[in-house]
């Protein structure tokens, strides 16, 4: 993860950790189930942010490392999963993680798996994993079926500043695919609404990195702008604002013994 994608979070992590949405407990469930997961299987939360979806993890009670390395996310993370004695928290990066060579059974990477640098990061999950690890890849993704979601999905898209450049929106099938290559993960969708009312929709806005902060010459008019989508669209104080969430799990090809990559992984 470049410096820049790092602490372009910083500002942002207290309503990153207070608004943004969980994953839906079938998917944290599905994963389970799929790879097998035994008591004794270590995992790593890459680019963990706030503990989001370590916490829906960590009631396994698997030890799992928080790996984040922006200090801010990381303190929230610390705060969410206090009562986690499984959970060590470490300052490290998808690319240059910090743990020991073939020590992790699962890596997972919720909702930042578009900052990454892949073929770094390939490197770096295929020293850390033992054999056959698993990788799970995790993301929530906005619907625009609604009429509220289109106006919401488009009020993002007026203010955003890099939008398209940095949203997960930027990565598309064939890129995580790449990644696997040559196996083939297991793909499933799991669909979640949230209700939220309106100090909700605001502080999930804001948490997003490619949004306005309270320092834009701009944020006036776009919360004077997102409050009167609220306002129109609301029922009983609340809108509905629906997820696709997406799961990828499979395992990466081994390593010769050389060292390796496989030659299907190109530059």
């Amino acid at each position: 993860m470049a410096r820049n994608s790092i602490d372009r979070f910083s500002s942002r992590a207290q309503n990153y950790d207070r608004f943004r949405p969980n994953y839906p407990a079938e998917l944290v469930g599905f994963l389970r189930d799929h790879i097998g997961l035994a008591a004794t299987h270590t995992i790593a939360d890459i680019a963990a942010g706030t503990g989001i979806f370590t916490e829906q993890i960590a009631v396994w009670g698997n030890p799992i490392y928080v790996v984040e390395p922006n200090s801010f996310m990381r303190r929230f993370a610390r705060r969410r999963l206090a009562a986690f004695d499984n959970c060590v928290f470490v300052d490290g990066s998808a690319e240059s993680t910090g743990l020991n060579a073939g020590s992790v059974d699962l890596i997972v990477a919720a909702q930042a798996f578009h900052w990454f640098d892949l073929r770094k990061t390939k490197i770096e999950f295929l020293r850390i994993g033992k054999d056959s690890t698993y990788i799970a890849i995790v993301w929530n993704t906005r619907n625009s079926e609604s009429k509220f979601e289109a106006e919401y999905e488009a009020l993002i898209h007026h203010y955003s500043v890099d939008y398209l450049q940095v949203s997960q929106r930027k990565m598309g099938p064939p890129d995580v695919l790449a990644f696997f290559a040559p196996e083939v993960p297991t793909y499933q969708e799991f669909v979640h609404t949230d209700r939220l009312t309106f100090e909700q929709l605001q502080g999930r806005t804001l948490s997003y990195s490619y949004m306005p902060d309270e320092k834009s010459p701009v944020i006036g008019e776009m919360l004077d702008a997102l409050a009167g989508l609220f306002n129109a669209y609301q029922e009983g104080g609340e809108v509905r604002l629906s997820y696709k969430s997406r799961l990828y799990i499979g395992k990466l090809p081994t390593v010769d013994n050389t060292g390796a990559l496989p030659k299907t992984f190109g530059a």
